[in-house]
């Protein structure tokens, strides 16, 4: 029940944010819906590649190329060890910097605040900061596609979990690579 309530929180603040990025145009500009289905792989010794169903709101800020970003990400098949699955999703937001962008790549780099699943157990849910590169390769600008597809891209995203680990946690196992494609949803462009 807390993750659920935790869940519909998450959502209406990201549905609440884009809505007052769409009725102003001053510090905060149209916002972008986005599907970035993918993997998610853990560097951590005996870590699974799974999963991850990750759906994000970038809202571009007029500070020139800094976006805002809300992502509400889980992974549903994801196996918990105890025979359940461990799919309770993660709410992760805070600013996105565009450090190169060329044609057809561009590089950012992200502070973020994630709130999500507790990695000891001792409690349902923690806040954690990471940090974040991420690479995309603009496959829509590469075949020209047309429309909302100009913006597909795929993604390789290496985040550093910095606090919210337990102490003694060892550097590799702070890393998660997240790799998928980005599948504009929304604004829908003719």
């Amino acid at each position: 029940m807390k993750r659920m309530l935790v869940t519909a929180l998450s959502a209406a603040l990201t549905l609440g944010a884009a809505s007052l990025a769409t009725a102003q145009q001053g510090f905060f500009h149209t916002p972008a819906f986005v599907a970035q289905p993918g993997i998610v792989h853990s560097f951590s010794r005996g870590a699974s590649t799974e999963f991850n169903a990750r759906f994000v709101t970038a809202i571009p800020l007029s500070i020139d190329r800094t976006t805002l970003v809300g992502i509400i990400q889980w992974t549903p098949f994801a196996d918990n060890g105890a025979g359940g699955k461990a799919n309770a999703p993660a709410f992760v937001y805070g600013p996105v910097v565009n450090l190169l962008n060329e044609k057809y790549w561009s590089f950012d780099a992200d502070g973020l605040f994630s709130y999500g699943p507790a990695a000891t157990g001792k409690s349902d849910y923690t806040h954690k900061f990471l940090f974040e590169g991420d690479f995309s390769l603009k496959l829509g600008k590469m075949i020209n596609a047309k429309g909302q597809w100009n913006s597909l891209n795929a993604y390789a995203m290496l985040a550093y979990v910095v606090s919210g680990l337990p102490s003694g946690v060892e550097s590799r196992d702070r890393m998660v690579l997240l790799s998928g494609l980005s599948l504009p949803l929304a604004p829908w462009k003719k």
